[in-house]
């Protein structure tokens, strides 16, 4: 209150983000990239970081920074010959990333959980606009116990964001079909994996829903996201987080 200032985490040649408080407000998670200098990004994978992102929590008492995830890398070894220890220059005959794994978006939940999202599993989304397949997952708060709950998310997810009835709202990439390539939709799923249903789809050409929040009276507040076109930063848009009325919610092919 006084504009004072403390560094909590020194980021040096990395970047912070993702700062998300814990459920008990004594702890923050968040994700780190651990090199975003320009020579450490790959100019030929969209200059993704060679060393990927990790996830991290700090005690907001002590200072003391946990790190939760390990660049683990879980691909499907019957679709591609990978080494797993090494996912960014494997040596000659194996598949290659060409990039570090991002674990982001790190969002607590009831029962000493987290849900995060991550490219682990080395899916490339079917249109080139978009990289890399992000999904969600969901891990205990120590890092253990890691499973994913979204396998159908093969184009990708971004920014879980926990509801109050329980659910978590996501974005989507609605990449199906011949619609336009930046299309992103706001979909819910139970932390288990089931009853994944749509929340809003995006309507127009083109249109892309991102980073959600909840108000008191349980609306949603989502922004439409500007494109990497010359139309500003966006709209603001609020709406009931459950659809009245009979309206749809997804925007047919």
């Amino acid at each position: 209150p006084d504009g004072s200032e403390e560094v909590l985490v020194a980021a040096g040649d990395g970047a912070v983000t993702d700062p998300f408080v814990a459920n008990d407000g004594r702890s923050v998670y968040y994700s780190f990239f651990h090199d975003v200098r320009p020579a450490q990004l790959n100019p030929q994978r969209g200059n993704l970081p060679y060393r990927g992102s990790d996830i991290y929590r700090i005690d907001l008492a002590t200072r003391r920074v946990q790190q939760l995830t390990f660049q683990e890398f879980t691909p499907n070894t019957g679709a591609g010959r990978w080494l797993e220890s090494n996912p960014v220059d494997p040596p000659e005959g194996y598949n290659r990333l060409g990039y570090g794994i991002l674990n982001m978006g790190p969002a607590p939940l009831p029962g000493n959980q987290l849900i995060f999202v991550s490219n682990r599993n080395g899916f490339v989304p079917n249109k080139n606009f978009t990289l890399p397949t992000m999904q969600l997952f969901v891990m205990d708060t120590d890092g253990s116990n890691v499973t994913a709950i979204a396998p159908m998310t093969i184009s990708s997810a971004l920014h879980p964001t926990p509801l109050r009835d329980g659910r978590v709202a996501f974005s989507n990439y609605e990449a199906q079909g011949l619609r336009d390539e930046r299309l992103w939709g706001i979909w819910a799923i139970w932390p288990d994996g089931t009853l994944w249903e749509p929340i809003v789809s995006a309507f127009k050409h083109p249109q892309a829903f991102h980073f959600m929040t909840q108000l008191s009276n349980d609306d949603l507040v989502v922004e439409d996201y500007y494109n990497l076109s010359n139309s500003g930063f966006g709209a603001l848009y609020r709406f009931p987080v459950n659809a009245s009325g009979g309206g749809p919610r997804f925007h047919g092919a």
